[in-house]
């Protein structure tokens, strides 16, 4: 049940560019959860965002520069990632990001964050879902 969100400086991607990232760092994150990645119980439970800052709202080191990092935040209920399928996580995300917006010379192209809400936190329609009922609800065994 992850939450993907992602903001990049409007026209940085095209919309077919949007498309394939928001898809690929969804199946990488159900990857990493050990999600079967063609349930559909579990797709329907990965929401992703994508925001557009507007033109020329990222700065590096107080500069206003051209080609800005994109930033992908990546929430998961506490436990459903370890040490291991985090840094697998941030590797496959790297190789996407490398592959849709491009690597950038001398300077990073994204930041990925990694939060965990507490067990007992995460909610929705009126009820808390605790990390079992979220892994049963995605088949994640």
């Amino acid at each position: 049940m992850p939450l993907i969100q992602v903001t990049a400086e409007k026209n940085t991607l095209t919309k077919t560019q949007q498309d394939d990232l928001m898809d690929r760092v969804s199946i990488a994150v159900l990857k990493a959860e050990r999600a079967p990645v063609d349930f559909e119980g579990a797709r329907a439970l990965t929401w992703a965002y994508f925001t557009e800052a507007a033109e020329g709202s990222v700065y590096i080191g107080g500069e206003n520069i051209d080609n800005p990092p994109v930033r992908i935040a990546v929430t998961t209920p506490e436990g459903a990632l370890n040490a291991g399928t985090r840094s697998e996580l941030v590797a496959e995300i790297g190789e996407i990001v490398d592959d849709v917006v491009g690597p950038f010379e001398g300077r990073l192209n994204h930041w990925a964050m990694l939060y965990e809400v507490a067990e007992g936190s995460w909610a929705g329609g009126g009820q808390i879902f605790p990390l079992a009922g979220i892994k049963a609800a995605m088949n994640i065994k």
